[in-house]
């Protein structure tokens, strides 16, 4: 069986042939074939240097680079197209995680029904834990999965590639949307190790970005399957305010006799509370419209690749 161990780096020139080393030890312990795909995110180190040496002697090494730092997204879409193994392996570069502890372990829980395997990291001592802690919590309230450490290293099938489509910083949700889309996932318990060299890439001011996506990508994600359930949704509950307020802006004038006019702005708001409803109602029909379109052109293209 060959894996596809996936690794994508910025400025990590340190830690290069270690990590090649460890892999091609990580791949004898699990007793597959590997290739190990780089990606240079735009370094300014020689680390493509680095990888390009290793590559004389060991042909199993590849290495794709980015001209300029385009981010992890953009990273995992061009080493992801150039993955040809059935399991796909993501590491990151900085050598928090070992590939020799951490390729066995992964592969090894792969069992029937099993699409991903998340690494949960063990003995983790960094100011990161937090704000990991928070990140897996809203994970689980929004898509309803059970894991406790989703934004680490994974192992998943070929075919979850084809099911995946990421964009802005959406790397993160990669176990979320697959979820989302029936994929099984389970996780298994790896050593967190400190960085030896380098720094951390990740800031403070993610934060709020990342709460952001998640909000937006648990969106898309219930979006394609059922808009008019979100639109409709919005549009029936303004309909409804709209009808009550009028019902009983009626009765408070014909029953309890008071003057009309002081209810002049609340009949206004009522109107255009009820013109809203409709237009977010017909926003559900159009969405509807789209996304039958777009089923439509996806079977076109499944089609074709059969062919």
């Amino acid at each position: 069986m060959l894996v596809s161990v996936f690794i994508p780096f910025c400025n990590e020139e340190k830690n290069l042939n270690e990590i090649i080393e460890r892999t091609e030890k990580g791949a004898i312990a699990a007793g597959v074939d590997v290739e190990l795909i780089f990606v240079d995110d735009g370094s300014t180190d020689n680390g493509a240097a680095v990888v390009e040496s290793a590559m004389k002697e060991k042909p199993w090494v590849r290495l794709f680079r980015h001209r300029k730092n385009r981010g992890l997204t953009e990273a995992m879409n061009t080493g992801f197209k150039e993955c040809r193994g059935e399991i796909i392996v993501f590491l990151p570069a900085d050598l928090e995680s070992y590939p020799d502890e951490d390729i066995p372990a992964l592969l090894k829980a792969f069992e029937p029904g099993v699409d991903i395997v998340c690494g949960n990291r063990m003995k983790r001592r960094e100011f990161k834990v937090f704000l990991s802690k928070i990140y897996n919590e809203i994970s689980r309230f929004l898509f309803g999965i059970t894991l406790s450490d989703m934004n680490w290293i994974k192992a998943f099938r070929r075919e979850c590639l084809e099911d995946l489509e990421l964009r802005s910083d959406w790397h993160r949700f990669i176990v979320q949307i697959l979820h989302a889309k029936g994929y099984n996932a389970v996780e298994v318990p790896v050593m967190w190790h400190k960085r030896k060299s380098g720094h951390s890439h990740f800031g403070l001011k993610r934060i709020p970005i990342s709460f952001f996506d998640s909000i937006a990508v648990k969106f898309i994600l219930t979006f394609t399957k059922a808009p008019m359930r979100i639109f409709g949704s919005f549009g029936f509950i303004q309909l409804l305010v709209s009808l009550v307020t009028v019902a009983w802006m009626l009765y408070d004038q014909f029953v309890l006799g008071n003057p009309v006019f002081r209810m002049r702005p609340l009949l206004y708001f009522s109107l255009g509370l009820f013109l809203s409803g409709l237009i977010f109602i017909f926003m559900g029909f159009l969405a509807e419209l789209v996304v039958s379109v777009r089923d439509d052109i996806k079977k076109m293209k499944d089609e074709w690749r059969k062919k």
